[in-house]
C-alpha cells in the first residue's frame, strides 16, 4: 500500500478523533478552519493524501492544537502552498487572480490567501461561474440556507459580500471588484484576474488559429490552468459546475486532435487519461482517447481503453460503443494491421525481369496481393 494512504488514513482518524473531542461537526470544523467540507470528509475517509501546509495549519488552529500534535497528525511540511496560474504564451500571469478551476484559491503576490468561511467561498464561486453578470439575491441566499433561511438574511448576505469585496481588490489594475446590481451582485474581471476567463480566452484562441503548432501551445496554457473541478459543496451538482468539466473536455479533445495531426501526442495523454477515468461514459471523450494512444503508438493501451469503455457502457447503461468510439476502434484495427510484418506466403514473385523494388503502383500491390496462386 502506497505510503501516502497510509499518511492519509492516520491523519484523517486522528483529524477525526481531536473533532469529535472538541464537539464539532465536519461542517463546523470546514468553517472554523476555511477548509472545505468536502476536503475534511475526504481526509477523514482516507479518501486524501496528507494535506497541503496551510490546510494542516488551519485545521489544527480550528482545534486548538500545539505544534507537537500537529507534527504527530500531519508529518513533515509537506509540499509549498499550490501556486498561482503559470504564464501563459499570451503574458505572464498576474499577482492578484481568482481560482475557480480546481479549488477555489485567491492569490495575492503569488500565494494562495486563506479566507472565510463555505458561506463565503459558496459566494464567490457562485458569482465567478457567471463573471460579469448579475446573480439574483434571492438564488445566492437559497445556495446559502435553502429553506432555513433566517430572518437576517439579507443583511446577512450584504456583510458576506462587504468581506469579498476586500478580498478580491486588488492593489494595481486591471480591476476586479464585486458590485451590487438589481436585485443581486456580480463579480466584474477580466482574463487576467479570473482563471476562468483567461481558459476561456486560450481555448478560443486555439480554435481561431491557423498555425497547428501556435493552436497546440494555446490548447496547452490552457489545459495548464485546470486544477480540478471546483470544492464547494453547495456548488459541486450545480449546472454550471458540470458545464466547466464539458468545457475542459471540449479543449481535450481539440488539445488531443491537434496533438494527432503534429505526432506530439505524450504530452495531451496524461490530462486526456485523467478526465476519461472520471467521464466513463462520455464516448465522444473516449473515442479521442483510444484515438491518441493509437497515435502515439500505445496500440494495446487504445484497444484496453476500448474494453474498458465498451465494459463500462454495457455494465452502467445496457448498451454497446457508439459509432463515434466504434470508429476509433476500427482506426486502431487497421493501424495495427498495416503495421504487421509480411508473412513469407503472403509475398508474390516479382515478374521475371522486374527489379525496381521502388516503382510505384503495381509492383509494390504485387508484394501484399495474397497468398501464392491466390
Amino acid at each position: 500500500m502506497a505510503e501516502g494512504h497510509r499518511t492519509g488514513r492516520t491523519s484523517g482518524a486522528l483529524v477525526r478523533r481531536h473533532r469529535e473531542r472538541a464537539g464539532l461537526t465536519q461542517r463546523e470544523l470546514a468553517e472554523r478552519s476555511g477548509v472545505s467540507l468536502a476536503a475534511v470528509r475526504d481526509l477523514e475517509q482516507g479518501r486524501s493524501g496528507r494535506p497541503r501546509r496551510e490546510s494542516a495549519r488551519r485545521l489544527a488552529s480550528a482545534l486548538g492544537l500545539p505544534p507537537e500534535d500537529v507534527l504527530a497528525m500531519f508529518g513533515p511540511a509537506p509540499a509549498a502552498p499550490e501556486a498561482a496560474p503559470r504564464e501563459s504564451r499570451t503574458g505572464t500571469a498576474p499577482q492578484h487572480v481568482i481560482g475557480v478551476l480546481g479549488p477555489l484559491t485567491v492569490w495575492r503576490d503569488g500565494a494562495a490567501v486563506p479566507f472565510g468561511a463555505e458561506k463565503a467561498r459558496t459566494l464567490l464561486l457562485r458569482l465567478a461561474l457567471s463573471a460579469n453578470e448579475v446573480v439574483g439575491r434571492e438564488e445566492l441566499m437559497d445556495l446559502l440556507w435553502g429553506e432555513r433561511r433566517p430572518p437576517t438574511a439579507v443583511d446577512l448576505l450584504y456583510t458576506y459580500m462587504a468581506r469579498l469585496r476586500r478580498l478580491v481588490r486588488p492593489a494595481a489594475p486591471p480591476e476586479c471588484a464585486i458590485e451590487a446590481a438589481l436585485g443581486g451582485y456580480r463579480l466584474v474581471a477580466g482574463p487576467e484576474r479570473l482563471d476562468l476567463l483567461r481558459f476561456r480566452r486560450l481555448a478560443a484562441a486555439g480554435r481561431a488559429e491557423t498555425d497547428p503548432e501556435r493552436a497546440l501551445q494555446d490548447y496547452a496554457a490552457a489545459a495548464a490552468l485546470w486544477r480540478g473541478e471546483p470544492d464547494v459543496d453547495a456548488l459541486r451538482h450545480h449546472p454550471l459546475a458540470a458545464a466547466l468539466t464539458e468545457e475542459y473536455a471540449d479543449l481535450l479533445r481539440a488539445y488531443a486532435a491537434t496533438a494527432r495531426d503534429l505526432a506530439d501526442c505524450e504530452q495531451v495523454l496524461p490530462r486526456l487519461r485523467g478526465l476519461a477515468q472520471r467521464l466513463e461514459l462520455h464516448e465522444p471523450l473516449q473515442a479521442d482517447l483510444v484515438a491518441t494512444l493509437a497515435a502515439a503508438g500505445r496500440r494495446t493501451e487504445a484497444l484496453a481503453a476500448y474494453d474498458r469503455v465498451r465494459a463500462v457502457l454495457r455494465d452502467q447503461l445496457g448498451i454497446g460503443p457508439g459509432e463515434r468510439l466504434r470508429e476509433a476502434h476500427r482506426a486502431v484495427l487497421t493501424r495495427e494491421d498495416a503495421s504487421k510484418p509480411l508473412r513469407p506466403d503472403m509475398v508474390r514473385q516479382l515478374p521475371a525481369g522486374r527489379r525496381d523494388l521502388d516503382g510505384a503502383g503495381p509492383v509494390r500491390r504485387d508484394l501484399r496481393t495474397g497468398p501464392v496462386g491466390g
